[in-house]
């Protein structure tokens, strides 16, 4: 059909043949023909033709997977028993489904091939077939033409065999003797190299010895470090030699160094490692330059500010560690021994003692200024010891650079930092004393803030800084329970010092206002509780109530404070207990002081104002905290109290104006007798007499707190305004005497105002 110009059969297999007319009527069988074979094409193009071998007894198995178009074709194979040789048609479709079956169904040796029944293409196949033959015969031509010339070489090939053998026997006497040759040759470059070099290590000591005999250059010691190693591998390599012509060299090596006596040869050999002696010294000369230049005394002030740790300059530290480093290592190898620690010691321990003296000076501002008030943060004790420890952790570091060996490390830093510890605990003894000389509690709380931040911080990083020294004494500790014992003692003094025994002699206020003793306690009590972690401590390393047993003498002068109590409420519950007993304390002082005035009254409003000043403050948020109600309703019934005994005062001014009203045979008696009349007249007089004297004493009387004045006066006016009132009206309408004014002298409301001027000194 392709060769008719027909169309493709992919074509066909997509369009729809339909016969219009027969060309040849009279022979149909022809069109029958074309058409089936056109039928059989179009369905052979659906199906491959699949080819497989299986035994026998599978076979009825794997016929029902490959059914094909038409009826599988079986042939049995003679070369296995038992086994068929099954092809079958499969539709392209199904095929790799099919494989995948036959398989799990034990079929072997699966083919596939397309299926065509095209006669052209079948001719077609003939001729490429021809075309194989043909090439398979030329092939086969040149073929025998390479068996041929393969023969000749190997022919060749032999012949040089026997000639390469004839070759060796002759050559083989001439190798070797060029092998000993050879070997010989190395051998006397390597003698001329090792000559060379030993050569060169003889010359060395005339070409360094000006180079070190001048020392090393500040600002670039490299070069002087590498003559050193050349000197020092010369050294090694010529005393490993032990060459006679060496000695001479280490005799010029001894001799230029200018630091060793000149010796026998035989002498100078065993001595030379002293070679590099001078070098040494040299470089512990520039080792002490440049730590004396990087030591100069900084302000601490900066750091401690910036919250941040002194180091070295990085120039001076990264060529003093490789200079220490190298003069360490090099130690073992020379044989002499340089020690730095007592330059470190000398020069570190300056540099330590001035950096921190401005600190040690600002601290004993605090003698200076006795009294003052201190607030958190700002004792220069506390910056001095931060400050210190600082600097100590600091020198820890750097020895640990600058100090390779460990026991010159340990020496050198425990004598670098033996000064400046030495100066800071003396310091703080001063302080220490100064505080219990004082007298005054002001500066105990500088106490309390060292002993809080150095259980907090610093305690940590002292420990550190001694651990690394390995001291023995640990001076910071016991001067830090030396302030221990002064806090201690000061729980003790102050309780004193509210039994009033401290100012027992001093003069009572004229005023009665609220006494020294009393604000100063609350004062204090305020200021307790700002450092109440650490207060709480103090007070359980004194057992609770041991305030009020404890002497004086019997506070140690040193004192190791207790851990934290593991019960969270006994810290809180010591300290209300403690404010508890200094107030009760405060109470029985300050009644025993009123009772020193003449005037009942004047007492009364002595502990009036102090007893309500003490009330107000322990319900302020400062001390409402650690004053629980009953401590508040204490103090409230005590100002009532006073409130009371002060109207009890004004009994015996009121009590003129009490009287009898008399009756006669049922009547008011208007009538006065003269005895009546002269009752009435002293009844005003006395009543004057004891108004006027209360208010001339009491409007000089302090009474600071408004609400108490007026709750006191509106108390007093309740009372005696009514009965005043009633008594001149009753009475001035009377003829009791002739002159009215000289008893009456005031109407109520001069009366009322003269009341609001009692506590005020300016009316």
């Amino acid at each position: 059909m392709r060769a008719a110009g027909l169309h493709d059969i992919a074509t066909l297999l997509n369009s729809q043949a339909v016969l219009i007319r027969n060309r040849h009527p009279s022979n149909p069988t022809l069109v029958n023909l074309i058409t089936s074979r056109i039928k059989g094409v179009i369905a052979a193009s659906r199906y491959v033709l699949c080819n497989y071998n299986v035994e026998r007894q599978n076979l009825s198995t794997v016929v029902k997977i490959t059914p094909g178009r038409q009826a599988p074709t079986v042939s049995t194979l003679d070369s296995h028993d038992g086994w068929v040789a099954v092809s079958a048609m499969v539709e392209s479709k199904d095929i790799a489904r099919v494989m995948d079956e036959l398989e799990g169904a034990g079929a072997t040796d699966i083919i596939v091939f397309s299926m065509s029944n095209c006669r052209a293409d079948r001719k077609r196949d003939l001729a490429r077939l021809d075309e194989d033959s043909a090439d398979l015969a030329f092939l086969q031509t040149n073929l025998d033409k390479m068996a041929g010339l393969t023969e000749k070489m190997v022919g060749m090939l032999g012949s040089f065999d026997d000639r390469l053998v004839n070759l060796e026997a002759s050559i083989l006497p001439i190798h070797k003797s060029t092998q000993r040759l050879t070997h010989l040759a190395d051998n006397i470059d390597k003698t001329l190299k090792a000559v060379d070099n030993i050569v060169t290590y003889l010359d060395l000591v005339n070409k360094e010895e000006r180079f070190i005999t001048k020392g090393p250059d500040q600002e670039n010691i490299l070069p002087y470090l590498k003559a050193m190693a050349r000197i020092k591998d010369a050294l090694e390599y010529l005393e490993g030699k032990k060459l006679k012509a060496c000695e001479k060299v280490m005799g010029q090596m001894v001799r230029y160094l200018g630091t060793i006596r000149m010796k026998d040869a035989e002498d100078l050999f065993l001595d030379t490692r002293q070679l590099l002696k001078a070098g040494m010294l040299h470089l512990e000369t520039l080792f002490r330059k440049w730590l004396t230049a990087a030591s100069e005394p900084i302000d601490p002030h900066v750091f401690v500010r910036d919250n941040d740790t002194p180091t070295m300059s990085s120039m001076y530290l990264q060529n003093l560690s490789q200079l220490s480093q190298y003069i360490f290592s090099s130690e073992s190898e020379i044989g002499y021994a340089v020690d730095f620690t007592k330059p470190y010691i000398d020069i570190r321990s300056v540099f330590l003692v001035k950096t921190l003296q401005p600190m040690s000076q600002a601290s004993m501002l605090i003698e200076r200024n006795p009294g003052s008030h201190y607030e958190r943060g700002s004792s220069g004790f506390l910056k001095y010891m931060d400050c210190a420890v600082k600097m100590f952790k600091a020198e820890s570091n750097l020895a640990a650079k600058l100090l390779p060996n460990p026991t010159h490390r340990l020496v050198g830093f425990r004598g670098a930092i033996q000064p400046a510890l030495t100066e800071l605990v003396g310091m703080g003894r001063q302080i220490n004393a100064s505080i219990r000389r004082s007298g005054t509690h002001a500066e105990i709380f500088m106490l309390f803030d060292v002993l809080d931040e150095y259980g907090r911080e610093i305690r940590e990083l002292f420990d550190e800084v001694l651990r690394t020294a390995q001291k023995k004494e640990d001076e910071v500790q016991d001067l830090i329970n030396a302030f221990s014992a002064t806090a201690v003692r000061s729980f003790v003094e102050f309780l004193d010092e509210a039994k009033g025994k401290k100012d027992k002699d001093a003069a009572l206020s004229t005023d009665g206002t609220v006494a020294e003793v009393a604000s100063g306690t609350l004062n204090y009590l305020k200021r307790l509780l700002d450092w109440q972690d650490i207060v709480e401590v103090i007070l359980l390393t004194l057992g609770d109530g041991n305030w009020s047993t404890t002497t004086l003498t019997g506070v140690p002068e040193l004192l190791s404070l207790s851990a934290p109590a593991r019960n969270p409420n006994a810290g809180p519950a010591i300290v209300k207990h403690y404010i508890s007993d200094v107030l009760d304390t405060l109470v029985v002082t300050l009644t025993l002081r009123s009772k020193s005035y003449k005037r009942a009254a004047l007492g009364s409003i002595f502990l009036l104002n102090n007893f309500n000043h003490i009330a107000k403050q322990l319900r302020s948020p400062s001390l409402s905290a650690a004053a629980d109600e009953d401590m508040q309703a204490k103090f409230s019934k005590l100002v009532r109290k006073q409130i009371d005994n002060y109207q009890e005062s004004w009994k015996p001014c009121v009590e003129n104006l009490m009287d009898v009203t008399y009756v006669k045979g049922g009547a008011l008696k208007t009538s006065l007798g003269n005895s009546d009349k002269q009752l009435i007249k002293e009844k005003f007089k006395n009543f004057n007499t004891e108004f006027e004297d209360m208010w001339r004493a009491q409007k000089s009387y302090a009474m600071p707190d408004a609400e108490l004045r007026n709750q006191v006066l509106r108390g007093v006016k309740q009372v005696l305004l009514p009965l005043y009132s009633r008594f001149i009206d009753k009475y001035q309408s009377m003829d009791f005497t002739k002159n009215p004014a000289k008893y009456i002298k005031y109407d109520k409301d001069q009366l009322e105002r003269m009341v609001n001027q009692f506590f005020e000194p300016s009316a």
